[in-house]
């Protein structure tokens, strides 16, 4: 695996781990790219309609991302893919296929596009 696939797949746990904590509104205000959109099974969300969900969810209590994998697209873009299962206190687990193609500008990586499919 190339040095910037383990840098993808390191870039997509730790913003899981900033959404198990309060600090996943932050993380993702470095790490979005200003175009990046996000679909999920209710919507496609702007940058900024993705923020604000981010900020309003409750913390995930634990989550675990099962056989990622990232996918050299060229040397400034890739596309990390895996199925994740994870949980909030007082909700039924969640598990979904999920892929987050990221791009590199001006020195670092920015999240682009993020999908997520439910499988539950």
């Amino acid at each position: 695996m190339a040095q910037h696939e383990h840098e993808l797949i390191a870039l997509e746990r730790r913003g899981w781990e900033a959404l198990s904590s309060d600090g996943g509104g932050a993380y993702y205000r470095e790490h979005l790219a200003e175009d990046a959109v996000m679909a999920f099974a209710f919507g496609v969300l702007s940058r900024d309609e993705a923020l604000a969900a981010m900020e309003s969810a409750p913390p995930w209590a634990s989550f675990e991302l099962i056989e990622p994998r990232a996918i050299q697209l060229t040397p400034d873009s890739g596309v990390v893919v895996y199925r994740v299962h994870a949980c909030r206190a007082g909700e039924e687990p969640y598990d979904a296929v999920v892929s987050s193609a990221f791009v590199r500008r001006d020195g670092s990586w920015r999240l682009a596009f993020h999908q997520q499919t439910p499988t539950g």
